[in-house]
């Protein structure tokens, strides 16, 4: 299953935007309060605990600079699925950029599907416009 947020316009070049999401310690500033607990993040990985059941540790599976920046479950974490999230960078030219995100799950069934999709696009939509917003900044 593949869920797309909205495209969405930010402040940063894509430069400044990349260096930002390629350290984990800056999404703790990402996550609406009360979504999940227990987040602690390093430059590398970052784990917290999802509906006060489930632990989850996230990597970097895969950066190209400048345009995008790829997670995924972390070598050592524990995910109820395998999935993967893109966070792309599209370069406007001028010293701005616009930001997309695009979760890929793999073995959810159709059932799972109607369930999560709506959930995991308003997750997405949310980040993509917390990016937005802290991109003013960098």
């Amino acid at each position: 299953m593949t869920v797309e947020s909205k495209i969405v316009s930010t402040q940063a070049s894509p430069e400044k935007l990349y260096n930002f999401l390629g350290d984990f310690t800056n999404f703790t500033r990402l996550v609406p309060p009360g979504q999940v607990q227990d987040l602690k993040a390093t430059s590398d990985t970052c784990s917290f605990n999802v509906g006060g059941y489930m632990q989850i540790t996230l990597g970097f599976v895969e950066r190209q600079p400048y345009s995008l920046v790829a997670i995924g479950p972390a070598a050592n974490g524990n995910s109820p699925m395998p999935f993967r999230m893109n966070i792309n960078i599209y370069d406007n030219g001028d010293g701005t950029s616009r930001v997309g995100i695009v979760f890929d799950l793999e073995g959810s069934n159709p059932m799972m599907n109607m369930m999560l999709k709506p959930k995991l696009r308003d997750a997405a939509d949310k980040l993509a416009d917390q990016l937005s917003y802290f991109a003013m900044g960098l």
